[in-house]
C-alpha cells in the first residue's frame, strides 16, 4: 500500500531510561518521565520502498516494492526528506515511547528502527523531555557533527536502545515517520548527576566492601609488620576492588519526574 497509514497519538506521558546503577547500564540512565503536550501522527509501520518513492519522487536503489525500506543510512533518510510536504521525519525517542505506550508500535519485518535523536553524550543527562529530538550541537561553520542516531532494536520481550552511525546502512534497519509540531517550551533533564552525592556514596561503598574487608583479612592473615608497612597498598587494593564492582552492581539511581514544569528526583 503506497499511501502511509498515519496513527494519531494523543498528548501524554511515558518513561524512558534505566535506573539500575551499575556502570554497564549507565548509557541507558537515568530513568525519567517524558511529556508531549501536542497531538502528532506516526506511521503505523516502517516506511516501504513504494512509500518513499511517493514521498520523495526518488526510488531508493531503484526499488518501488511494498517491502520495508532497508537500504538507506540515517544521513540519506534526513537528506531525502528535505522539502517534503508536511516536514515528516523519523520520530524522536520520546515520541516513539509515547506511541508505544498508546499501542501504536508493533514489531514487524524490521528489527532496527532509526530515530531522529543524536545524543551528544551517553545516557540521558541533558536530554529533552518534551518530545523534541535530541540533536547534536553545530560545529564551527554551521556544520553538524557526526554523532550516531539512536535506534530501537526489537527483541523477543520488546525493544532495547541502540545506536547506528549516520553513514551506515543495515539489512534489517528501517524507520517510521512522524508529522509533529515542535513544542514551544523547553523541558530538559539535568546535565549531570549530583557530584557530591556520588563521591559520598562511592566513599561509603569503598569502605564497606573494599577497605574494611582488606584490612580485616590482613589483620588475621598477615603480620603486624606487614600491616604497618603496607597499609597504603592494602587500602588501595580495597578501593580498586570496590571500583571494579561498580561495573556490575550499584544501588538503583533515582528516577526523575515532571513536577512544577521541571525535572525533579523522585
Amino acid at each position: 500500500m503506497t499511501e502511509i497509514d498515519w496513527i494519531l497519538i494523543n498528548p501524554g506521558k511515558a518513561w524512558l531510561g534505566d535506573n539500575r546503577g551499575a556502570l554497564m547500564h549507565a548509557a541507558n540512565g537515568p530513568r525519567h518521565e517524558i511529556r508531549i503536550e501536542q497531538e502528532f501522527e506516526i506511521s503505523a509501520s516502517p516506511i516501504t520502498f513504494a512509500q518513499w518513492t511517493a514521498l520523495t519522487g526518488q526510488p531508493a536503489a531503484g526499488d518501488t516494492s511494498e517491502n520495508p525500506l532497508n537500504r538507506l543510512t540515517p544521513l540519506m533518510i534526513e537528506a531525502g526528506l528535505l522539502g517534503v510536504e508536511g516536514n515528516p521525519r523519523p520520530p524522536s525517542e520520546a515520541e516513539w515511547a509515547l506511541a508505544s505506550a498508546q499501542g501504536a508500535i508493533a514489531p514487524g519485518d524490521i528489527q532496527i528502527e532509526v530515530l531522529s535523536d543524536r545524543p551528544p553524550r551517553s545516557g540521558y543527562w541533558g536530554a529533552p523531555c518534551d518530545g523534541r529530538p535530541w540533536l547534536a550541537p553545530m560545529r564551527g561553520g554551521g556544520i553538524s557533527d557526526h554523532t550516531p542516531h539512536v535506534t530501537r532494536i526489537w527483541r523477543n520481550t520488546g525493544t532495547i536502545r541502540g545506536a547506528t552511525p549516520r553513514g551506515v546502512s543495515r539489512p534489517q534497519m528501517g524507520f517510521r515517520l512522524v508529522r509533529s509540531p515542535l513544542p514551544e517550551g523547553e523541558l530538559l533533564m539535568p546535565v549531570a548527576p549530583p557530584r557530591n552525592e556520588l563521591i559520598i556514596r562511592e566513599s561509603m561503598i569503598a569502605m564497606l566492601i573494599g577497605i574494611i574487608p582488606s584490612f580485616t583479612w590482613a589483620y588475621f592473615n598477615a603480620s603486624s609488620r606487614y600491616l604497618s608497612e603496607s597499609w597504603l597498598n592494602i587500602a588501595v587494593g580495597g578501593i580498586f576492588f570496590s571500583l571494579m564492582t561498580a561495573l556490575i552492581w550499584r544501588p538503583n539511581s533515582p528516577s526523575y519526574s515532571i513536577q512544577d514544569e521541571q525535572m525533579r528526583r523522585l
